[in-house]
């Protein structure tokens, strides 16, 4: 751009200092500097301008689906500790984990959701709304970064998701699953790094999808703490 400028704006030619040929190389040089300018402002407004369009679309769309798949999951932690006003951000230790799944009869009926239904269909309502969710968010393209691709791969591959594995099988028999605290806790440290992600890289894009009143009462009470 510089020499586009200075060979056709300043009073200064090529030919004087290359004789015969100064002409000939300002031509190639202001060939160039047009080429070169032309690309920028194709990529500008069909690249970097779309791009950024697509990302205000598609980001807040990421962010609702990788809410709903932290709540949907954390909803069985509020079942194993009998609280569902439990802090989203809290997750048992390993052993917590063998602590509360020794107390857990997967024939019995859940708590709080699905109140006729035992353990395992919740487990399985949670394992297909999981994978539901994970799918949908790999299908966004190339806005969804290495990171959260890696994340969503590992949950959607865990054993704890696996078809027919253990509690996920209608035919499981044992009377607790204290034998699967280390699958649970494996689990679940993969969904609160998720958690970890989405309030770093995500919560600002969900935020743009509430109604204003909703933004101004979250961020006042962020404020005040």
């Amino acid at each position: 751009m510089g020499l586009f400028i200075w060979i056709n704006f300043i009073e200064f030619k090529f030919d004087e200092i290359i004789n015969g040929t100064g002409t000939k190389f300002e031509y190639f040089i202001e060939t160039i500097s047009l080429s070169y300018l032309a690309a920028y402002i194709f990529y500008f407004l069909n690249i970097y301008l779309v791009g950024r369009t697509e990302r205000k679309t598609i980001l807040p769309f990421v962010a609702q689906n990788v809410l709903s798949i932290i709540v949907n999951n954390h909803s069985i932690i509020n079942c194993l500790k009998n609280d569902q006003k439990l802090s989203i951000d809290y997750f048992p230790d390993k052993n917590e984990y063998k602590e509360l799944l020794r107390q857990v009869n997967p024939k019995d009926k859940s708590p709080f959701y699905y109140k006729n239904e035992n353990w395992i269909y919740l487990f399985k309502n949670r394992q297909e709304t999981t994978r539901n969710l994970t799918n949908r968010i790999l299908l966004s393209g190339k806005h969804v970064d290495e990171k959260l691709r890696k994340l969503l791969l590992e949950i959607n591959y865990s054993f704890y998701l696996k078809d027919n594995y253990a509690f996920n099988s209608e035919n499981f028999n044992k009377n607790n699953l204290e034998d699967y605290h280390l699958v649970f806790s494996n689990y679940f440290d993969l969904i609160q790094e998720l958690k970890k992600y989405y309030d770093k890289n995500l919560k600002s894009y969900y935020m743009t999808t509430l109604p204003k009143s909703i933004r101004k009462r979250k961020k006042s009470a962020a404020n005040s703490t």
